[in-house]
């Protein structure tokens, strides 16, 4: 039997997938997204269609960040991790209850319907963009 983490992975790429190709889901593989992923699934598809995913692209080194807007903050998601800062990838995924949060569902399929808005930054920016997700040490300021 497979784990969540492995099940939710591959049939998150088939949808990618699909997606990518014909810019649409199947009944029944959208109907097995409802039933493997829930809530989780819904959210990340609305998320994806209004606007709230992100892609930062930085010059001249090609690096890029996705940012997702959630319910209570934006987060960094890493897609080929896959990884996420959110309190659902911390208690849930990390401990193996899930394969995937809402973030990261909304980044595949934004990403795979090419629904993202594209931000161009240079590289010197980077620290900027990505310093309110770096760990800080101890006694170090917010």
């Amino acid at each position: 039997m497979k784990r969540p983490y492995q099940l939710e992975n591959e049939i998150m790429e088939e949808a990618y997938e699909e997606l990518t190709l014909r810019h649409e889901l199947s009944p029944q593989l959208k109907e097995t997204l409802e039933k493997i992923f829930g809530e989780r699934f819904n959210n990340g598809w609305e998320v994806a269609n209004t606007g709230k995913v992100r892609r930062f692209e930085f010059k001249p080194s090609g690096r890029q960040v996705w940012v997702v807007q959630g319910r209570k903050d934006e987060y960094q998601v890493m897609p080929d991790i896959p990884f996420c800062y959110c309190d659902d990838y911390y208690f849930r995924v990390m401990d193996k209850k899930r394969g995937l949060c809402y973030h990261i569902i909304a980044q595949h399929i934004a990403e795979a319907l090419n629904k993202f808005e594209r931000i161009s930054k240079n590289d010197s920016q980077y620290p900027t963009i990505t310093d309110r997700w770096r760990a800080k040490e101890k006694g170090e300021p917010e």
